[in-house]
């Protein structure tokens, strides 16, 4: 994360911290914004709401805007407790959601370490590229972006990158025009 962005998020935090009182249970920040991308394109953020009291829900979800004005490209969306788990928005909040409440990542506070699980196909890449890309990726001695980005290796065509590093991943495969896909997964220590 870069040092601009950590200073937005740590001022959002001082200021969102205050917010949560009465119904609201928590508020979570998630998406690029979050991530290690060099040009993060918006803040999302979500509202965990202990009742679905839609007026209250709407007053309150406009003063925290309000609040937080200064922030550019700002999207904020309510979660009601009664129906969390049911929502679509739930998997990427577990996955890499920062809880204003307690200041750390939700995966930390389960004791788990969230991934992205990258499977990839070389096919479209003539020989001298796939070795290239294989420099790139690995390096020549272990030293390549996935081991400085603390990612780990499952075998040919594959690899674990954690979930706040998945963008710098997604680059290099676009740079490369290579296919892939992108799942994500927990580890426990």
């Amino acid at each position: 994360m870069q040092k601009s962005q950590f200073q937005v998020i740590q001022k959002l935090r001082n200021i969102l911290k205050d917010k949560i009182k009465e119904n609201v249970a928590d508020i979570f920040i998630i998406g690029s914004a979050l991530k290690d991308n060099l040009f993060p394109r918006d803040f999302d953020i979500i509202v965990l709401f202990k009742e679905k009291n839609l007026k209250e829900v709407e007053e309150e979800l406009f003063k925290i805007k309000e609040s937080i004005s200064f922030v550019k490209n700002v999207h904020i969306e309510p979660l009601f407790l009664e129906n969390m788990f049911e929502e679509k928005i739930f998997l990427s909040l577990l996955h890499e959601g920062f809880s204003i409440k307690t200041g750390k990542f939700l995966p930390e506070l389960m004791k788990l370490k969230s991934y992205s699980i990258f499977s990839y196909n070389l096919e479209n890449l003539d020989k001298t590229d796939k070795v290239r890309f294989a420099q790139a990726l690995y390096g020549r001695k272990k030293d390549g972006l996935l081991y400085q980005e603390k990612g780990i290796s499952l075998g040919q065509g594959s690899f674990f990158a954690p979930v706040e590093r998945e963008e710098i991943f997604k680059e290099l495969m676009k740079r490369w025009k290579i296919k892939y896909t992108r799942k994500r997964a927990f580890v426990s220590d």
